[in-house]
């Protein structure tokens, strides 16, 4: 007897159809990768400055305003913010930029933005963002008037303002230069000569001769003393001293005999200046000025304290003003 015929298996899939198949499942796997990645955050959590230290004077479009009060806001809510007398870190330590002048602030103090400049990234912040403000403190604050540098994370975004970048004009805005009392060397003016008459001289009256008298011999009268020549003003320099004041000192070579503080931005006359490394903030170039001015007259004070013909906020700073003659 013959065998019922078997039913044959089914053919698999063509080759085409396999194809489509599994470029349908990796066009799937790759929509379902993107979606992921893009709800990840953009930036590290915390850092609100993603767009500081890029270049430009807009780093973020969405700032709009060109004035207007900001307000400071720490980085840790309700702690205190400081406010630096130089942008960054680097400069502490400095004549110009001591510790002690960092001045702290309440958090959401309101300020004024200037402009902004950069410089290094403070600690715990991406090296990259490096993107300072200067502001002057507004009305309502603790210290209105108060000048420094904030750091740009430090100001939200939605308080910003477009900003140029700093220059020296902007520093000279807030703190305008005093003007250089008179030289004393220069007196007033002398007086002008009298304009002569226009009226005719009257011939003076001619003299009585009288018959020359035989001089009677008498004692030699001795030669009065010649006078010595007045010798000239020793010649002094006019420097200005910088935005902390000049301490100064009855002997620069180790800085003894402390003798006040010059305030700042003061005129002085300088003597000459004199040669002495021996303490750390005298260098690298070690000069000191002998001052020739009221009660710092005969006193040293370093070189690198004074502004020496820059402008506010020069850099490189002159450290030393070689006008000056060596004492």
């Amino acid at each position: 007897m013959t065998s019922p015929p078997q039913p044959s298996p089914p053919r698999g899939r063509s080759r085409p159809a396999r194809v489509a198949a599994v470029a349908a499942i990796a066009v799937a796997a790759a929509g379902i990768g993107y979606l992921a990645a893009g709800r990840e955050p953009a930036s590290p959590a915390g850092i609100t400055v993603e767009m500081a230290g890029k270049p430009g004077t807009n780093p973020h479009p969405e700032v709009t305003r060109t004035s207007g009060v900001s307000r400071i806001r720490s980085d840790s809510p309700g702690d205190p913010v400081k406010v630096r007398p130089c942008p960054g870190l680097a400069p502490y330590g400095t004549h110009d930029c001591p510790e002690a002048s960092v001045v702290f602030v309440p958090d959401g103090t309101p300020a004024e933005i200037r402009c902004w400049t950069d410089s290094s990234a403070p600690e715990g912040y991406p090296a990259d963002h490096k993107r300072w403000f200067y502001v002057v403190l507004a009305p309502g604050s603790p210290k209105p008037g108060l000048d420094g540098y904030i750091y740009s994370a430090l100001i939200p975004v939605a308080e910003q303002i477009i900003a140029p970048t700093c220059t020296s004009r902007h520093w000279l805005e807030v703190h305008p230069p005093s003007p250089a009392p008179p030289d004393p060397g220069h007196g007033p003016a002398e007086a002008a000569a009298p304009r002569p008459s226009p009226l005719p001289a009257t011939p003076a009256p001619a003299p009585t001769t009288r018959a020359p008298q035989p001089a009677t011999p008498g004692p030699a009268t001795p030669e009065p003393p010649r006078a010595e020549p007045p010798r000239p003003a020793p010649r002094t320099v006019r420097e200005q001293s910088g935005s902390h004041g000049s301490p100064a000192f009855a002997d620069p070579h180790g800085a003894k005999g402390p003798s006040g503080r010059i305030p700042a931005h003061t005129w002085v006359d300088v003597e000459c200046r004199v040669y002495a490394p021996e303490i750390e903030s005298a260098n690298p170039d070690g000069w000191w000025y002998r001052i020739a001015t009221g009660a710092w007259a005969g006193r040293y004070a370093v070189a690198n304290t004074f502004m020496n013909g820059d402008a506010p906020g020069q850099k490189p700073p002159t450290h030393t003003d070689l006008s000056v003659p060596v004492c």
